[in-house]
């Protein structure tokens, strides 16, 4: 196992450690830190004043979320950067069930969700991608192509602690402008002698999908008397049945209407693309284990073999029910038919529109993650040491080819005659129909569920594709690391070490052969069998959601459906658009969803960095203070080796079946490749000046680096061949998008100044700003071009301009054991980020955007621990945030704040039984285009529930 990054100094000061509302939401943390702030200086007179330094600390049990916490402090106070670390509560006994979760509760960290549970983590307002994830520290592999980590593939159980580095050091891991996340696992040799180990199993509630699902863990560990052999072993099994109610639009863009049928479309409209309503069902299934080995002969030597395995499967299936606008008829729209807003949002629409479509896509991901690694730390008399880490670790997603998407639906006809509606105080945007008796006369009402949108005998195809790609991630790692004591004036230690790796990804889009030659759209040419359909009606959709939209519609088996497109029974007899004929010119099946290779879109990336590091130790006295820290320089080469295919384009022509899309003809692909080298010097210096026995300020100053994201710089291209007219001029525009291999990295320059005050051994004040100053900033632009005469909107990203970013972190962690009896138990955590964004903004030729998640967090958690009864309610919040640009303004995420508690009770000393909840007061996600009335998506998880019982030997 590598080294930890924490100072070998300051690991050794801790190694006999053995078991570690919504509006007013700023109103609450400010009122809450400042009601701790007094309970502390009324309280200083009665706590323990002890100060031990350090080094005297023997032993601590860590058995429980309090003693958690404490060693939470420590580490912080001992620690020779800005850090924050989170520390199991026990064997196996993490404080959340997801690592994400628990990482959401660290004094500026956000999560973003994947079906209501944590999955990947952003540091000071930076997105996921600016921060480097490493277990054990090395880093681990993603299928996504992105830098960011998936951390709901990882259990918790696995887990002994986490550290996260906010601030940068030369034996860091370069890459992660937000900061350094380690995870650590357990290691054999520093548990209890002989045989220890935990279980547990829980059943887990979905109560939006009504359905129970079991979950276990179990972790042991074994370790000689003698102290020189150690094996661990760990493995857990999750599996959650769940569901989710959307709304979603697409997107907004100017449309024109001519409302008085004088050829003039005078009225500009930002209107939706589509409006969606839809419930996606999820089985999720992660199995995780691991080993670790060590083996330590003497004193002086430990080797470290271990090996991870995560398989993690999703598979979904979400049904949709879809008024599409892209065929709306803004001609001849007619008097009072649309209405605008003073932001010119369309609020309201009355009059024919393009089909009504239900959508049935299912998805699958499933993803395997292993790494293996082995670790010798060799000792010296001189105290010494010498470290040797090699690894190999790889992660792959084979969802290719069995993914599918189909739309079918009505066509062009009265039934998709509608009102669209944006209600004053409702959720979310409304759309009615007209209603009919039972002689098919129009009543001249509008109802949100008319009987045919359930009419199977209505129901004719549109589009369908099988997809998917198959995504792999491989990363090979070696490095080599000294630490030397020293007694050179203010030189205590020197670091230094050599590193290389090689990070290989490599994506292959999947499709259906008719799919990538451009073949499958039929513009609802043809009725579907009336066995491929069948209706839905999801239970309490959108339960508590104003607004007025279809709560029952129909569905596809997509199977079925494919089955059917394949058949002899699916000819047209020469009236679709590329009808296949024999040898006999007789037409045969028109539809091959035989899964082929998508070169154009599958591009891979080889990255690899070589480099070395120096880091020099430091400490001293300003008169009576202590003063410690570390400065040093990181050097690093990197080569990028991008791949792919490309394409010219020979002819587009119109789709007669379906004037929306237009039919593309192109050259065989051709493989491309891009060679870049460039290089980075990366100084960094950390001081800490202890002013008292309690209380340090500290400084750091730095200079990082994020590389791109490795989907950003493939060679790859996409096309978009339906038509727009954006300026309203009759000129079609198609779209074309792809990576950009020249992209630079982002580099920045990091201040950071905290001061702190560790009132005892569990209590703790804190407050640090931070500043960024960030070159080469990378943002998506667009701009029109002409490629072989024909129109496109070129989408790719760039590097732009600079950007400078701030935050203050206030953070008060207390436990009120001065208090009498039972009520010593009770303890409080708390914490506050309050970012300034005014200069975080990236100008474009068309729009400015700022970066995305960037926001004010703020977390606040009251525990009670006594009696081996425990419990904790959590409420985390995050302000709105920038998700994204269109061509005309910013993506937003709306604010969001979630209450989760948790209990547990000792049954025994051994035993105890536990139950948790999560997102408890129902929450949604939500998103808009700018204005707060273009609503892009809405989501709503539910709430979880889970009991269990744990076992300890």
């Amino acid at each position: 196992m590598a080294t930890d990054y924490m100072s070998v100094a300051c690991r050794s000061k801790l190694m006999n450690y053995s078991k570690t509302i919504k509006k007013n939401s700023k109103r609450l943390f400010c009122l809450s830190f400042l009601s701790i702030c007094i309970s502390n200086a009324l309280a200083q007179e009665q706590l323990d004043s002890s100060d031990e330094n350090l080094n005297d600390i023997e032993v601590i049990e860590v058995n429980g979320y309090t003693d958690s916490v404490k060693k939470s402090i420590l580490s912080k106070k001992a620690a020779d950067s800005i850090i924050d670390t989170i520390e199991a509560e026990d064997l196996g006994k993490f404080p959340d069930t997801n690592i994400a979760e628990s990482l959401q509760r660290v004094t500026g960290i956000s999560i973003d969700r994947n079906g209501g549970e944590g999955s990947k983590v952003s540091v000071r307002g930076l997105g996921p991608e600016f921060s480097v994830t490493t277990f054990n520290n090395r880093v681990l592999p993603n299928p996504d192509g992105t830098r960011s980590f998936s951390y709901d593939i990882l259990a918790s159980e696995m887990v002994s602690g986490v550290d996260v580095f906010k601030t940068s050091k030369a034996e860091l891991y370069d890459g992660g402008i937000g900061g350094v996340i380690n995870v650590r696992s357990l290691k054999p040799l520093n548990l209890e002698q002989g045989i220890t180990g935990a279980a547990s199993v829980k059943a887990m509630h979905d109560e939006l999908s009504g359905e129970t699902d079991p979950q276990y863990s179990a972790v042991t560990s074994y370790k000689n008397d003698s102290g020189t052999f150690g094996v661990s072993a760990s493995f857990a099994s999750h599996q959650r049945t769940a569901r989710a109610d959307y709304m979603g639009t697409g997107g907004w863009g100017e449309v024109r209407f001519d409302l008085d049928s004088n050829g003039a479309r005078e009225l500009v409209a930002l209107t939706p693309s589509y409006v969606d309503y839809g419930v996606e069902e999820v089985d999720r299934d992660r199995n995780s284990g691991m080993v670790v080995v060590q083996f330590a002969p003497n004193d002086d030597i430990t080797f470290t073999v271990d090996g991870l395995y995560s398989q993690y499967d999703t598979y979904s299936n979400y049904n949709s029910f879809t008024h599409y606008w892209g065929g709306i008829n803004t001609n001849h729209a007619g008097p009072g038919s649309v209405k605008i807003d003073e932001e010119g949002t369309m609020v309201y629409w009355a009059g024919h529109a393009a089909p009504s479509e239900m959508v049935h896509s299912t998805g699958h991901r499933p993803t395997e993650t292993y790494m293996l690694g082995f670790n010798v730390e060799k000792y010296f008399d001189d105290g010494a040491l010498l470290s040797f880490d090699i690894s190999h670790a790889k992660s792959q997603n084979t969802a290719g080819g069995t993914q599918s998407f189909a739309v079918s639906g009505f066509r062009n006809t009265t039934e998709s005659s509608s009102i669209f509606e944006i209600r004053p105080g409702d959720t979310i945007p409304s759309i009615t129909f007209p209603a009919y008796d039972e002689n098919g006369i129009p009543t001249g009402e509008y109802v949100s569920s008319p009987s045919y949108l359930t009419d199977n005998s209505l129901l004719a195809n549109h589009f369908m594709v099988v997809e998917g790609d198959d995504n792999e991630d491989t990363i090979n790692d070696v490095k080599v690391d000294w630490f030397k004591p020293l007694e050179l004036g203010p030189i205590v230690a020197v670091k230094a070490g050599a590193f290389g790796n090689e990070r290989e990804f490599q994506r292959t889009r999947i499709r259906s052969a008719d799919e990538v030659n451009n073949g499958t759209s039929t513009g609802f040419g043809d009725d579907i069998p009336d066995h491929i359909g069948s209706i839905i009606k999801p239970s309490d959709f959108l339960s508590g959601v104003s607004g007025s939209f279809p709560m029952a519609w129909l569905q596809t088996d997509n199977e079925a459906l494919r089955a059917y497109y394949e058949s002899d029974e699916f000819i047209k007899n020469g009236e679709y658009y590329n009808q296949r004929v024999d040898e006999n010119g007789n037409p045969i099946p028109n539809l091959d969803y035989t899964p082929a290779v998508e070169l154009a879109n599958s591009p891979g990336v080889k990255e690899r960095n070589i480099g070395a590091y120096v880091q020099l130790d430091l400490e001293g006295e300003l008169g009576t203070m202590l003063w410690s820290g570390n400065v040093g320089v990181r050097y690093v080469e990197t080569k990028q080796t991008s791949t792919g295919w490309g394409e010219e384009i020979i002819s587009i022509t119109p789709n007669p079946d379906d004037p929306t899309v237009s039919i593309m003809e192109t050259t065989d692909p051709s493989p491309r490749e891009v060679v870049r080298t460039y290089d980075e010097v990366l100084p960094s210096m950390n001081l800490k000046l202890e002013t008292t026995d309690n209380t340090d300020i500290r400084l750091s100053i730095s200079e990082t680096i994020t590389r791109p994201e490795l989907w950003r710089i493939g060679v790859d291209t996409g096309y978009n061949t339906r038509p727009s007219d954006p300026d309203g001029e009759g000129i079609m525009y198609f779209g074309v998008s792809g990576g950009n291999p020249y992209l630079k990295p982002y580099t920045a320059l990091s201040l950071d100044l905290a001061a702190n005050w560790y009132i005892n051994d569990s209590s703790y004040l804190g407050i640090t700003y931070m500043k960024k100053d960030i070159d080469d900033f990378i943002v998506n632009t667009t701009q029109k071009v002409v490629i072989n005469g024909y129109n496109f909107i070129s989408s790719q990203d760039d590097n732009l301009e600079n950007i400078t970013i701030s935050s203050v972190e206030v953070a008060a962690n207390f436990i009120f054991d001065f208090l009498p009896g039972a009520f010593s138990g009770l303890g409080t955590q708390i914490n506050y980020t309050f970012v300034d964004s005014a200069d975080s903004y990236v100008t474009t030729e068309f729009y400015s955007v700022g970066i995305d998640g960037f926001s004010d967090t703020g977390n606040f958690i009251l525990f009670y621990e006594y009696g081996g009864l425990e419990l904790r309610a959590s409420y985390n919040w995050r302000d709105k945030t920038i998700s994204g640009a269109s061509q005309t303004d910013s993506y937003w995420n709306t604010a969001y704040g979630q209450w989760d508690a948790s209990a547990s009770y000792d049954i025994t000393e051994n035993i105890s039984i536990f139950a948790e909840g999560v997102n408890l007061t129902e929450e949604a996600t939500a998103g808009y285009q700018g204005s707060a009335n273009r609503l892009t998506n809405y989501a709503y998880y539910g709430r979880r529930f889970s009991l269990g019982v744990r076992a300890e030997f």
